[in-house]
Parts: structure tokens; C-alpha cells; sequence
């Protein structure tokens, strides 16, 4: 599995917990082809149900730690957390996803108070950030929401690797609309057009914005052949070489919770040119190591491109300070003690709201 939720629950299987807790998987989703029939899909959805109650019981769980998002998913887990507070567990819901909120407010009543009555009574709701914990709280306010940032693997300082040529900038996502694909490539052609030299890398899985084929498609369209391309799905290795090779991260999203990959790019000493969506300003407001500018505006996010482009300098000091932020703020040391102290405070069944996440 990709995506951010799936980088998260990998970390979180890694984690030693200070040899206190110890994690085991249980897969809730399956991919769903979109011709099985409804019987069959709920019948599929009631088994997992059924391995679920079977699994807690066979490891003696004390928490079922439930991610989840958006959609048919969260009430998915709602089922999820009924089945684990009847076999005796705590419940901790965290939720991932870009468009939550939208989610939430665009439900009718009825569900709308269904979804409320999720949040309320999981012993305690993650939330990404504060601005998502603000969101959530007003979603339902007997909700138990905590802070717990995403984090990440932060390797040592490496200084930017000086090349002759056009500035390197970077995009890891899925290829999907939200993730403002089209108007990337709309900046592209801007700055082609007032003579910017650049490359840009296109790095994820084929979306609701195109395959490799349509991509192409799109980038010929732009005339940007030769200064952008499509490398596909990327992993290990090929992704690391990938933030090598980079000189700056660009994430131009409609819609954001807490983005791993921009996270991963502050690790690996890139400056960010992002749009402020989600949780991102929270990270990069005030910060000497990204810009922000309005989503669905290419124009302005070719300016931002193209004036990092232009100083050499600045990048190379927004490439220590995204280092050092990732360093300070990011890193799986502080994921981990943070969900030691949310368990903690679970199981001894504490408000935790009256904690305070590490930052």
C-alpha cells in the first residue's frame, strides 16, 4: 500500500513503545472491485468484523488503534470500534485524510449525528495537527481529541549537491486531481514562458489526473517535454536518489491533512514551494525553510517556483532550516513517545486534552 496513512501505520508497526506496548496488524480494508455486487461487499465487511473480534481476542488486546478517514471508511471503523469496546478494548480513532472536514459537512443530519456519536465515543480521537484537532473538536465536542503529529525518519545534515543546470523541483504523490497536478503543470508552462530554466520530477502512482499516457499527454499539450516527466511509483531507494537528485520539494495540493512526503522532502534538506491547505502552514508559517501560496493558483505558484529558482543562496539556507525543522519537530523519536503517553493516558483513562503533545 502508498499514501500517507499507509507510511504512518507502517512507522507505528515499527515503533518500540519503550517495551510497553507491543503492535500487531490487522488489516481492516480490502481493496473493493468496483463490480462486486453489495451483498457480496457486505458480506466481505462482516467476516473482517468477525476476524476483527477474533484477532483481540487471540493477541488479549488492551487498545484497538484504529486509522482511518474519510467516506464508506469511517463508518466502517465506527463498526470497528463497536466491536473493540464489546470485547473489552480501549479505542483510539486517528484520523488521516485531506478532505475530512468536507466530508463531515457535506453529510445530512442523520449521518452528520452518526459521525458526531464516532468521534465521542472512542476514548481518544488523533487528530494531525491543531488546526485539525480545532476542526474535529467542533465536529463533535465531547470528542477526546490529542495532537499527534506525523513524523519521520530524519537522516543526518547532507548540504545540497551543487550542479550546473536548470533548479530540480520534486513532486511525491499520487497522481489525483486534489493533489493539484494540472495546475503544476500549468506553472510549468508559465515559467517556460517567461524563460525560467527548471526540471521537474513527477514521482507517484496513476490517479484520477492521469496514467503515464494522459500525463504525457498533458505535458505535450504545455510544450514542457524535456523539462518535465513521469517516473511512476517509487520506493527505497529510488526515492531517496529521487530527493538527492531534487533541489526543492513543490506540493501545489487542494486539500492536505498532514502531508509524509513533504515531511519526508524537510528531512532530506529540500526548501518547499506548497500551497496553504490543510496542516501545511502549520509546519512552514513562519519558517525559513518553504513558501506557501493560494491552492488553484498557478500563476502564483510559478512566481514562487521561480523565485526560488533565481537565489541559489536562499535555497542553501532554506535547505539547513528544513533540515533542522524536520530534526526539531519531526522525527519518529517524538512519534513514538507521543503515542507512549496517548496509550498511557488511555488506558488509565485520562482526559487527553489535558496533555501536552511534544512539538
Amino acid at each position: 500500500m502508498t499514501g500517507g496513512m499507509a507510511s504512518v501505520v507502517t512507522q507505528t508497526m515499527g515503533l518500540r513503545y519503550d517495551g510497553r506496548y507491543r503492535p500487531e496488524l490487522f488489516r481492516i480494508t480490502v481493496s473493493a472491485n468496483p463490480s462486486e455486487a453489495l451483498g457480496r461487499r457486505a458480506g466481505r465487511h462482516l467476516r473482517r468484523l468477525r476476524d476483527l473480534k477474533r484477532t483481540i481476542r487471540r493477541v488479549d488486546a488492551g487498545i484497538v488503534h484504529i486509522h482511518t478517514c474519510s467516506g464508506f471508511s469511517f463508518f466502517r471503523s465506527g463498526l470497528d470500534a463497536r466491536i473493540a469496546r464489546r470485547s473489552g478494548c480501549r479505542v483510539l480513532l486517528h484520523i488521516h485524510g485531506a478532505y475530512f472536514d468536507e466530508f463531515f459537512r457535506d453529510l445530512d443530519v442523520v449521518r452528520r449525528r452518526v459521525a458526531s456519536a464516532i468521534l465521542a465515543g472512542a476514548d481518544a480521537v488523533i487528530a494531525l495537527s491543531a488546526g485539525w484537532r480545532d476542526k474535529l473538536e467542533r465536529m463533535s465536542p465531547s470528542a477526546n481529541v490529542v495532537v499527534v503529529e506525523n513524523a519521520v525518519d530524519v537522516p543526518p545534515f547532507s548540504p545540497p549537491r551543487a550542479h550546473d543546470g536548470p533548479v530540480r523541483f520534486l513532486l511525491l504523490a499520487r497522481m489525483d486531481k486534489i493533489k493539484g497536478i494540472d495546475d503544476l503543470l500549468d506553472a510549468c508552462a508559465f515559467l517556460r514562458r517567461d524563460g525560467v530554466e527548471f526540471d521537474v520530477v513527477l514521482a507517484g502512482p496513476s490517479g484520477s489526473a492521469g496514467d503515464g499516457p494522459v500525463l504525457m499527454g498533458k505535458i505535450r499539450e504545455r510544450r514542457l517535454d524535456g523539462c518535465v516527466r513521469c517516473v511512476g511509483e517509487v520506493h527505497g531507494e529510488k526515492k531517496r536518489e529521487l530527493f538527492r537528485w531534487a533541489d526543492v520539494y513543490v506540493q501545489p495540493s487542494h486539500h492536505e491533512g498532514m502531508p509524509i512526503s513533504m515531511l519526508e522532502a524537510l528531512a532530506a534538506g529540500l526548501p518547499v514551494v506548497s500551497t496553504a491547505v490543510g496542516s501545511v502552514p502549520e509546519v512552514l508559517a513562519d519558517d525559513e525553510s518553504g513558501m506557501l501560496v493560494p491552492a488553484r493558483e498557478p500563476e502564483k505558484l510559478a512566481a514562487a517556483m521561480a523565485s526560488i529558482a533565481a537565489d541559489a543562496d536562499r535555497r542553501a539556507a532554506a535547505s539547513r532550516s528544513a533540515h533542522a525543522l524536520a530534526l526539531r519537530r519531526f522525527p519518529q523519536q517524538r512519534l513514538e513517545a507521543d503515542l507512549v503517553r496517548v496509550y498511557d493516558a488511555v488506558m488509565n483513562r485520562s482526559r487527553l486534552h489535558r496533555l501536552r503533545p511534544r512539538t
